[in-house]
């Protein structure tokens, strides 16, 4: 045969540029914790609060709680948002013996009796009582004032009860195993040192020496009694400022030692506990 002979190998198809899927540029999709970011709301200082006791209402409309927070539950809400437990029961503090906190406590210049709460996981035993004793008198005793124990250490089962003065101010600590917990309280009380000061100076200085300028002022200078009035109400205002500044001074020098002291307990009945509660090692 003497024309072309044909064969598949020979044809050659070209086909037209079509860009194929893997030729094209990958689109990045926004990953779900960037669209979070984005999507994500901040709230104020106002809203939180608000938030949070709308939270506690619905609770307690439920019928599972009282409505309100313990200062136990707002320090695991501060742990949950990262938030140091310590600024927490200093403004807990703040909140209940801060200047606003009651016209007593205004006019003191601090709380004349307080209350400090602590509650440790897990249950002391009553071989601890004499390592939780032996921590408050340290504590106590670093104050700056002698520490006297007229009641001393009380046990009764597993409960301890430690009493006794700072100076003049009144200390009770008291710790109870309940319910897998361990109750940490301390309690002061100032009564005596508020009456001493307030009583004693505003009584003596002020009551003793504002009369006398009272009255010596117009009879020897011979000005008009008003002004000795106003000036017998200077001497008493100023031996009020004197007493209030040395109350406000006295607590502000216990009260940080009471708080690292119901810290301390804290610790020490919850390494107790879980040194109780540990396996035994060996065989």
């Amino acid at each position: 045969m003497t024309g072309l002979e044909w064969s598949p190998a020979a044809v050659s198809f070209r086909h037209s540029p079509v860009p194929s899927e893997r030729s094209r540029p990958a689109t990045p999709h926004p990953t779900e914790s960037s669209a979070e970011q984005v999507r994500e709301r901040t709230y104020d200082e106002k809203e939180v609060a608000a938030i949070l006791r709308r939270a506690t209402r619905l609770e307690g409309a439920r019928g599972t709680s009282t409505g309100a927070l313990t200062l136990r539950e707002l320090e695991a809400i501060a742990r949950d948002a990262g938030i140091e437990v310590a600024l927490v029961r200093q403004a807990a503090r703040e909140l209940d013996g801060g200047p606003a906190g009651s016209l007593g406590v205004a006019l003191a210049g601090a709380p004349v009796r307080r209350t400090i709460e602590r509650v440790a996981e897990g249950e002391i035993g009553s071989e601890d009582h004499e390592r939780l004793a032996e921590e408050a008198r340290e504590v106590l005793s670093t104050v700056g004032a002698r520490w006297i124990l007229p009641g001393g250490v009380s046990s009764i089962g597993r409960s301890l009860t430690l009493s006794g003065f700072t100076g003049t101010t009144s200390v009770e600590v008291t710790a109870v195993p309940r319910a897998g917990h361990t109750f940490i309280r301390i309690t002061t009380d100032r009564s005596q040192l508020a009456g001493g000061l307030f009583g004693g100076i505003i009584g003596g200085v002020g009551g003793g020496l504002g009369s006398n300028v009272g009255w010596m002022l117009p009879a020897f200078l011979h000005v008009p009694a008003a002004f000795g009035v106003a000036a017998a109400a200077a001497v008493v205002l100023g031996a009020y400022g004197l007493a209030r500044s040395i109350f406000a001074r006295s607590a502000k020098r216990l009260d940080p030692r009471l708080d690292a002291l119901a810290d301390r307990l804290e610790a020490i009945a919850q390494d107790a506990a879980s040194r109780r509660s540990a396996p035994p090692v060996g065989p």
